[in-house]
């Protein structure tokens, strides 16, 4: 069993302690806190997080599709080792000038249930959610 704090990090009123999550839900938290931080956010681990500020202002084509697509595979590989067959899917959000949708599937080394994430990227401003 894998367990870690919930994020955001929350305090459960009736007990006084840091909220936590466990197994499946503590890697798709990891997930996203690995899309979150940007390369050099954190002083101690500099090359921890996923490379967002080089795809910013870019023109969304298909070379740059596929690019974002094998850098979030990318941090999703180096930082989270329970993942495994791991699946990336973007979509251009039309109704939007700058935003895209990485649908993210893959089954951990917990349990054999596919889980599925969507984040969606705001290439002129940050990750949204």
């Amino acid at each position: 069993m894998i367990k870690g704090w919930s994020f955001p990090v929350d305090v459960d009123k009736k007990t006084g302690r840091i909220k936590t999550v466990t197994d499946n839900e503590n890697i798709k938290q990891s997930v996203s806190i690995i899309l979150k931080t940007e390369i050099s956010e954190r002083k101690i681990i500099r090359n921890f997080g996923f490379d967002l500020r080089s795809f910013m202002f870019g023109i969304v084509n298909p070379n740059y599709i596929s690019s974002f697509k094998k850098s979030i595979e990318s941090a999703i590989n180096n930082w989270e080792e329970h993942i495994t067959n791991l699946e990336i899917n973007i979509r251009y959000i039309a109704e939007s000038v700058s935003k895209i949708e990485a649908q993210i599937s893959y089954v951990t080394d917990l349990a054999p249930t596919p889980e599925t994430t969507k984040k969606i990227f705001s290439l002129n401003e940050s990750y949204e959610n």
